[in-house]
This record gives C-alpha cells, structure tokens and sequence, in this order.
C-alpha cells in the first residue's frame, strides 16, 4: 500500500512515479497471501462457518471438517498443478511484464508455487491427522469463533 501511495504522491507533485508500481504491488501480494496459507491453516486459525454445525457432536463436527480439508486438498492440488504449468511456461519463455522495467514473470511464480504447494500438503497432513482421528475417536472438532473470542476476552 505504501509502493502505492508513494507513487501516486511522485507522480502528482514530482511527475515521477515509481516505475512498475502495480506490478510490484502484485508480486508482493503472492508473499503476502499464499505463503503463509499453510501456517494458517496448521493453526486452524481460518474462518469456519458453523452455523449448521454447532449444534452436532463433537464427531459429526470432526467428519464434516475432514470431508472439508478433503474437498480443499482436490481442489488445492488441481490448483498446484495449474500454477506449476504456469510457471514452466514463463520459465521456458522467459515471459516478462510489458512495462519500463520488463520484469521477468516466473520469479514470483515459483513463489506462488512453492506457497500453494506448502498448503496442499498441509491439507494433506490434515487430513491424515483427522481419519487417524476418526478412526481412534481422539479427534476433537475445531473450536467456533464464538468460543475463541470469548477466550480471547477473558
């Protein structure tokens, strides 16, 4: 945000904004979204919506969270897959964004893989850890964000 807003300050008063400034903006984002996904998601720390489910036991809860991560880990993985294409093509081509400073495009998308890779494989893990959770009934469900905030007031 602060790219930004420098370069729109150097482009009214200067008439000289930062070269490539939204493209900068957009590899930035790649770090800043996709590679802490897996961290995120080893805390269980995203956004569940429970409102069908709260009022189920603790191993419904469990069941309908794994087919979750199970759902997640298909789609994840098609991602991978798609975002690793991706990158091979720029790579070989050596694709580059159109601008002053013609920046090479696969640098930020090995990034973008390595970060939705990480996250498949955490799903996977995930889902690993419930089935073995499930099938020991020691699993717990993830707690609701009605119970954590509540904590995190106390």
């Amino acid at each position: 945000m602060l790219l930004v807003c420098i370069s729109v300050l150097g482009r009214y008063l200067f008439a000289m904004p930062i070269p490539d400034d939204l493209v900068f903006s957009e590899y930035l984002m790649i770090f800043i979204v996709f590679l802490p996904l897996s961290s995120v998601q080893a805390a269980r720390e995203h956004v569940f919506v429970t409102i069908f489910t709260e009022w189920l036991p603790n191993r419904k809860k469990v069941i309908f969270e794994t087919f979750g991560v199970f759902v997640g880990l298909i789609a994840f993985f098609i991602v991978t897959v798609a975002v690793y294409d991706d990158f091979a093509d720029a790579w070989e081509f050596q694709s580059y964004v159109d601008g002053p400073l013609e920046l090479l495009e696969w640098p930020p998308k090995i990034v973008l893989v390595f970060g939705v890779a990480l996250f498949t494989v955490r799903l996977l893990v995930d889902l690993i850890q419930s089935i073995h959770g499930i099938v020991t009934d020691t699993a717990t469900a993830t707690r609701s964000e009605e119970d954590r905030v509540l904590d995190a007031e106390l």
